[in-house]
């Protein structure tokens, strides 16, 4: 198996050793969709962190093209969002969950505890692409981003709908907009 291992190429997620990272990366990115509502600033913070540098630049950039016009979240584009992330997952969430098998399949340790399910390596992240799996970790980031915010905003709506403060309510949306810019 490792003379297999040694035919990845550099730009391949498995021969820049991305590809355990890349896996756990995609498997947060889809436990953070099913609850998005609950994704607070300690998660998200948690999540940038396990990005390596290029992704973080690239999802900055964008994230400021995308962003930068918007003060309100709309429902349809959420739903967009949600149907394009959905699409994406449908394909990369299993070759990540196929990385995290294939690796705990051969972890020492694990082989007396996991039933081999015999996965091949072909059938993880291990011989993608990288630019293209960025790509779609990127855009995973961006419209989990929009979808967080979305529903944010509608919690904050939802709050601010059942106080009888107008003023406040106003101020917090004025504050909202200029926030999304940042």
């Amino acid at each position: 198996m490792n003379r297999l291992m040694a035919y990845a190429p550099p730009s391949t997620v498995g021969g820049s050793a991305l590809a355990l990272h890349y896996a756990n990366v995609i498997i947060v990115i889809e436990k953070l969709l099913r609850y998005p509502h609950l994704v607070g600033e300690e998660a998200r913070d948690d999540l940038y962190q396990m990005l390596p540098a290029s992704l973080r630049t690239s999802l900055k950039t964008n994230l400021k093209s995308y962003v930068n016009n918007l003060a309100i979240y709309d429902a349809p584009l959420a739903h967009d969002w949600k149907e394009t992330l959905d699409g994406t997952l449908k394909w990369l969430a299993p070759l990540a969950h196929n990385m995290i098998r294939w690796q705990s399949e051969r972890n020492f340790e694990q082989q007396q505890i996991v039933t081999r399910t015999n996965v091949l390596l072909l059938q993880t992240l291990y011989f993608a692409d990288r630019e293209k799996v960025e790509a779609a970790i990127c855009e995973l980031l961006v419209g989990l981003n929009y979808i967080c915010r979305y529903e944010h905003q509608q919690n904050a709506l939802l709050d601010c709908a059942s106080s009888f403060d107008f003023e406040d309510c106003m101020e917090w949306q004025l504050q909202c907009g200029a926030s999304y810019l940042n």
